[in-house]
């Protein structure tokens, strides 16, 4: 019995441990290797550009293309936005009327009409395969 209880357990982990997988966003258009790239990782659209579940930034080493590492997530609906930040402010910057000073992009390089890109066209299925997501910056 006690045999049994130890398999069933490890069955169970591993199962869990399978779901989780790699996402590396990839991003290319990079004017200048000044500041860093940062990313923000959102799964609903209740907290899409509000509440990321994840960020993450990276130095910018050469313009060609940056890639960031998200690991280990589990599967399920996300989307993605990231940004270039020049000054290394930590912020987007935007002129007076709110329109974005720096590059950024979304997702599925999902477009931004009058406003950032909606959920429904930045989303994406993380589904236990490790993936790759090429963004190119506005």
């Amino acid at each position: 019995m006690k045999t049994l209880l130890i398999v069933v357990c490890l069955m169970i982990g591993s199962l869990t441990y399978a779901q989780n997988t790699d996402l590396i966003v990839e991003v290319s258009n990079i004017s200048t290797t000044e500041g860093k790239m940062r990313a923000s990782l959102f799964n609903s659209s209740d907290t899409y550009l509000k509440d990321a579940q994840w960020d993450a930034d990276t130095i910018i080493y050469n313009q060609e293309t940056v890639r960031i590492l998200f690991s280990n997530l589990p599967s399920g609906e996300y989307a993605i936005s990231v940004f270039h930040d020049k000054n290394n402010n930590g912020k987007l910057d935007a002129n007076f009327m709110g329109i974005p000073t720096e590059p950024y992009a979304f997702s599925n390089n999902a477009p931004s009409r009058f406003g950032p890109a909606k959920y429904e066209e930045a989303r994406f299925i993380l589904s236990g395969k490790n993936l790759i997501q090429q963004i190119t910056l506005n």
